[in-house]
């Protein structure tokens, strides 16, 4: 009943989005031409209407975008970026069809409407339904039931997840394990499993037992599962061997051979990367067209009068891979011998009357945006330190080097969090660090957003750490 339900899901959520996406193409000639009833009848924007419909199916079919497996654990973010990758080749396909029809005259704003249309109508759409189905689940609607073969503490944790999270809509129907060797609350034997899942008409098999000390069984299950249409999935269990601290362990494959990774890393991957440098530059490039250009000869000209010396100050700084480059910003200091090896503290007489001004609101960091460009930096991510503190804190806090997996930026989680100004106190810095290490290993572009919103909501009311 439950798959029967699955499949009839992934039916609406297509129907729904060819209608949505029909909707958007006729929004869009209503928009872009004043004669609708002319050219809504016109041959050629019905072929391209046809095209358009044809092209969805197949990139929704080849991509597997409507298995309602992945929607079931999937956040919103995880939903919108989906969306947008579909949309990509969608767009592409669609220009390609129109390319190789030469001497087809279309509408690139009629185009460009129907897909901004689409995007809005569809994401309500599915972020809407989404939120109706975590409720309806919650309630006990849409679930299914599974059942844990060994209790082991990973799928005891396991457990304890799904229980928590009625919003992912499973109903646990119980552990079986061998009796003598197990806690009391098991369902029944190893024995027990395939009548439990005949009677009980059961959904998923998670497997949390190790494999090798029981190959001839698992296979017998494995095969039952599948003439049975029941999914068949493993729970490892890594805590013998892994610490507490890698909350998120997980596999990649190296040919055939899987490979455990303790901590994940999206920057690792090369088409999250090329995102947030794409969002880097085209950052950096709209603060010097919109702010920079008239801001910064104003606080050039008010640094210069404030005492004698550079408007920059320039200073060796820990890059990504622990890498040494020059760190810009403009100078809040006297000249000073010290500024390279003594951090800045509260009412430091080094410090100028424009410079305690840029300190506070954060000002002084805007040349950075230069080392954005020289792609020394990034707009968001650990906050670089000078080589200095580097060393000294590296032996004191733990997992400090880690910070460096990543490009430094003008601001970070920390940052967004308050934990910015002095670092001498090391539990701070610890604080700090484990804000850097919950970035690096849950980057998104939404989060770079929300940091990005964060801090400058911070530098409008005022950070007491900042000086």
């Amino acid at each position: 009943m439950v798959r029967r339900y699955s499949q009839f899901l992934e039916l609406v959520y297509f129907l729904v989005d060819i209608l949505l996406l029909n909707i958007s193409f006729l929004l869009a000639i209503f928009v872009s031409f004043e004669r609708f009833s002319k050219i809504s009848s016109d041959r050629k924007f019905a072929m391209l209407l046809v095209a358009v419909n044809l092209i969805w199916f197949l990139v929704t079919s080849v991509g597997n975008y409507y298995k309602t497996d992945k929607e079931r654990r999937s956040g919103y973010e995880q939903i919108v970026f989906r969306f947008v990758k579909v949309l990509a080749f969608q767009v592409l396909l669609t220009f390609t069809y129109l390319f190789l029809i030469k001497g087809y005259q279309f509408s690139r704003a009629q185009l460009a409407y129907t897909y901004i249309f689409f995007t809005f109508l569809d994401l309500a759409w599915r972020i809407g339904f989404e939120t109706y189905l975590k409720r309806y689940r919650v309630r006990g609607g849409n679930y299914r039931r599974i059942i844990v073969i060994g209790t082991t503490p990973a799928s005891r944790q396991f457990v304890k997840e799904i229980q928590e999270h009625g919003e992912f809509g499973y109903k646990f129907m119980g552990y079986f394990d061998d009796p003598e060797t197990s806690m009391q609350d098991v369902e029944g034997s190893l024995h027990d499993v395939q009548d439990f899942c005949k009677l009980h008409h059961v959904d998923e098999v998670y497997f949390a037992l190790h494999p090798t000390d029981m190959s001839s069984y698992v296979d017998d299950l494995l095969e039952f599962c599948n003439d049975n249409i029941i999914r068949f999935r493993m729970v490892p269990e890594f805590s013998s061997y892994i610490s507490k601290q890698f909350k998120k362990v997980t596999i990649d494959y190296f040919g055939n051979t899987p490979i455990l990774s303790i901590r994940p890393e999206p920057l690792d991957n090369i088409f999250n990367r090329l995102q947030k440098r794409t969002f880097d530059i085209v950052f950096a490039l709209l603060f010097f067209a919109i702010i920079g250009w008239w801001l910064f000869p104003i606080i050039a000209l008010f640094v210069k009068l404030s005492s004698p010396g550079p408007v920059f100050f320039m200073q060796k700084r820990s890059g990504e891979g622990n890498e040494e480059f020059l760190c810009y910003k403009f100078r809040t200091m006297k000249v000073n011998a010290e500024a390279d090896t003594k951090q800045a503290t509260k009412n430091d007489p080094r410090i100028t009357r424009v410079g305690a001004i840029l300190r506070k609101t954060n000002l002084d960091e805007l040349p950075q945006f230069i080392n954005v460009l020289l792609g020394d930096m990034s707009v968001v991510g650990p906050r670089p330190h000078m080589l200095k503190h580097t060393e000294e804190y590296s032996k004191i806090v733990n997992n400090f080097m880690v910070r460096h997996f990543v490009k430094p930026g003008i601001t970070g989680a920390a940052q967004a969090n308050g934990y910015r100004g002095d670092t001498t106190d090391p539990v701070l810095m610890e604080k700090r660090v484990q804000y850097d290490l919950w970035y690096l290993e849950n980057w998104s572009f939404w989060l770079d957003i929300k940091i990005v919103f964060l801090t400058v909501w911070s530098m409008l009311k005022g950070n007491e750490n900042a000086f």
